[in-house]
């Protein structure tokens, strides 16, 4: 039995709390780690093994299927700390082998990529046996960094729910301080990775793993001490309020809660945008301005210096190298991105193609189709333009710029139209989901006003319909009002009918969420249904505060990469092609000159003179050719750096500003797709238009052509 007495706890004493449960670098402790051996024995049913494994990657299915079986065979001694650390995280991550077992199939890899690649190449098979056994050294190093990578998806799939996780935990137990049952309700509001963590500590608790489900919690806890310590905090003060005898120090400690979330999670952002704009800054400097930049030195090298495969060596570092070397580096600051606010889930919507597809409506048929279908067709019509003029093609100068830039715009725009039509009529149906939250806590504040007067729940959803008229939440409370009054439902059933129920038509779990509250309240009291209203209407406000002030703090670092990769790059992307053009015209007709000097020269002091043999060796250190590599090569290559690079800041901007979020991800990527293409490819035909008759025209008058 548990001694009640009234607790508060401080943001020292919950940091002092968290760090009880570290032992050196262990993050679990040896006996929950013990303890957690035995209870795995115990939950060999389907049930859980479906659970556990749910929609895993194919990648993820390789490692765990090598590590179980082929890692109990080979196993080497590691560095116990490495060794330490790969356990706790593999125990986080509930997989059933451990690091030994995890390193010995990462040494399968390499040797086997090693064997097979110098089999194919004592076959004949030199460039195949190279990739085999480059695939063998990147499977090694990915094998192993496979935990902490799960890791860091499994957080960052969570993080932005926390705040509505502690939300759901403050709004159930203001009306009912019952810690388990808090946690079972916001499990079943969310629907997105946390769901799946706390669903899984509710099974823990009830297989024994956990005393109760405050000792499972403050596992949890412990995971998200170093990146989210508000959160932390805020679920201890949750924790608290249960052994408050005094109902106003119960809920002072909710309020805390609340206040220490989102306070804590401004503070995050606020720390975090301030650390982002420098290392930004960095990486357009080293993966965007200088690239573009040190392209105007490519023809040059090419005249001078007669690199074999200098296309393909081109193509590798500013098609793959440099696009991977700028992800990375983003990467590392998108992972240290504080917990924020949850995106919209559209999963529940009934009617809505899945992301990825859009539907066309044939009499009162939908056909859906998906979005790869007109993208490729895209491409095919530039490609048929491009065999129309392939003899243009392969003439020297400009006209080649014009031809492959058609290749260019055809991949661009491909990319664009399949980004675009995958979300397109998502995006319309987000946009009304987060009006309809927004404008929830005013329904909810009219609905705890009229409670107040002493209005039975049903008579206070009327009353709120005629008040939120012309409001985003209209239709809302229309079905609910035509379910009570003409289809005789209890307000439940208006609400949560599976098929005529008004939240099955708006299934926002931020509605579904207020609305249960409304509901168990109203059970108790119509007053009692009054304060949780208005508390949850306070609540929804001041998120949505803190919500607009975290958007607007990030937009000041994602309008500096929009205008950098929308409009900087392609414009210098644009002149380097136009350079090119001209200083491989130039060079080209002066080789030209050069050659006919020599062969003047030779013929002029005879075959057999000291200055015939002197002569060749002079020239050879100007042997100015004019470019190894075609115009066309040169333009795809930069088009194709230009597209990767719009992808990854697209999807750089939309983890910054909202993470998880597919839609606005997509929608993203399209829109700084289109406008970094469109900008290049009219500053790419217009320089290289103006050059090239420059260009003509000083050769022209220096008598070179």
């Amino acid at each position: 039995m548990v001694e009640r007495k009234e607790v508060k706890i401080s943001k020292s004493d919950a940091k002092e709390l968290v760090e009880k449960y570290y032992v050196g670098a262990e993050l679990v402790p040896h006996e929950l780690y013990s303890k957690d051996t035995k209870v795995r024995e115990e939950l060999k049913s389907i049930e859980y093994k479906v659970f556990k494994e749910k929609n895993p990657t194919f990648l993820t299915r390789l490692i765990v299927f090598g590590s179980s079986t082929i890692g109990k065979v080979i196993q080497f001694s590691i560095n116990k700390e490495e060794e330490k650390k790969t356990n706790t995280l593999l125990y986080l991550l509930g997989f059933d082998f451990d690091a030994k077992q995890l390193y010995g199939f990462s040494v399968f890899v390499l040797v086997a990529g090693f064997l097979l690649g110098i089999l194919l190449m004592l076959l004949g098979l030199i460039l195949p046996g190279l990739l085999i056994i480059i695939l063998g050294v990147v499977g090694f190093f990915l094998v192993q960094y496979f935990p902490k990578q799960q890791m860091e998806i499994r957080l960052s799939k969570s993080s932005s729910d926390l705040v509505t996780f502690i939300l759901y935990l403050i709004i159930y137990m203001r009306q009912t301080p019952n810690l388990e049952a808090a946690v079972q309700f916001a499990s079943d509001n969310l629907n997105t990775y946390l769901a799946f963590d706390l669903k899984k500590l509710i099974w823990d608790t009830a297989a024994r793993k956990y005393v109760n489900i405050k000792e499972a919690l403050d596992a949890y806890a412990q995971r998200w001490a170093k990146t989210s310590p508000a959160f932390t905090d805020a679920l201890f003060l949750v924790e608290s309020s249960v052994l408050q005898e005094i109902e106003e120090n119960r809920l002072a400690l909710l309020d805390e809660a609340s206040q220490r979330i989102l306070s804590g999670t401004f503070e995050s952002m606020t720390e975090y945008a301030s650390t982002l704009k420098e290392p930004l800054n960095t990486v357009y400097m080293l993966g965007m301005v200088l690239p573009v930049l040190g392209l105007v030195l490519a023809p040059m090298m090419m005249a001078f210096v007669a690199v074999p495969d200098f296309g393909l060596l081109l193509a590798l570092m500013y098609d793959i190298a440099l696009p991977l070397m700028v992800y990375f580096l983003i990467h590392q600051k998108l992972v240290q991105r504080p917990a924020g606010f949850a995106a919209p889930d559209l999963s529940m919507v009934p009617g809505l193609p899945k992301i990825g597809s859009f539907y066309l409506k044939v009499g009162g048929a939908k056909i859906h189709i998906n979005a790869i279908i007109p993208a490729a067709l895209v491409f095919g019509f530039f490609l048929f333009l491009v065999y129309l003029l392939l003899p243009y093609m392969f003439i020297f100068g400009p006209m080649q710029i014009y031809v492959s830039m058609l290749i260019t715009a055809g991949i661009g725009f491909a990319f664009f139209v399949y980004f675009k039509l995958s979300v397109f009529q998502l995006e319309e149906t987000e946009d009304e989901l987060i009006r309809i939250q927004n404008s929830f806590s005013s329904a909810l504040f009219q609905m705890g006003s009229f409670l107040a007067q002493g209005f039975p729940p049903e008579t206070t959803i009327i009353k709120v319909k005629e008040t939120m008229k012309n409001t985003p939440l209209a239709d809302f409370f229309n079905v609910t009002v035509n379910n009570i009054k003409n289809l005789g439902m209890s307000l439940n059933e208006a609400f949560f009918n599976k098929a005529y129920g008004s939240l099955k038509f708006f299934p926002s779990p931020m509605l579904m969420a207020g609305i249960r509250v409304f509901i168990e309240a109203a059970k108790k009291s119509v007053g009692n249904a009054s304060a949780a209203t208005l508390y949850v209407s306070k609540h929804l406000s001041n998120l949505r505060r803190i919500d607009g002030q975290v958007k607007s703090l990030l937009e000041e670092v994602t309008s500096g990469m929009r205008v950098e990769v929308g409009l900087l790059s392609p414009v210098m992307a644009g002149i380097v092609v136009g350079l090119t053009t001209l200083i491989g015209t130039v060079l080209r007709s002066l080789s030209g000159s050069i050659n006919t000097v020599q062969n003047s020269v030779v013929g002029s002091a005879g075959t057999g003179s000291s200055i015939s043999s002197v002569v060749p060796f002079a020239f050879s250190l100007f042997n100015l050719s004019g470019g190894q590599i075609p115009l066309y090569t040169f333009q795809i290559i930069i088009g194709i750096y230009l597209i990767t690079l719009s992808i990854i800041i697209g999807y750089a901007i939309s983890n910054i500003s909202q993470p998880g979020d597919r839609i606005v991800l997509r929608k993203n990527i399209a829109s700084i797709l289109l406008t970094s293409m469109a900008i290049y490819l009219v500053i790419a035909f217009i320089v290289t238009l103006v050059f090239g008759s420059i260009g003509g025209l000083v050769l022209g008058a220096t008598h070179l052509v």
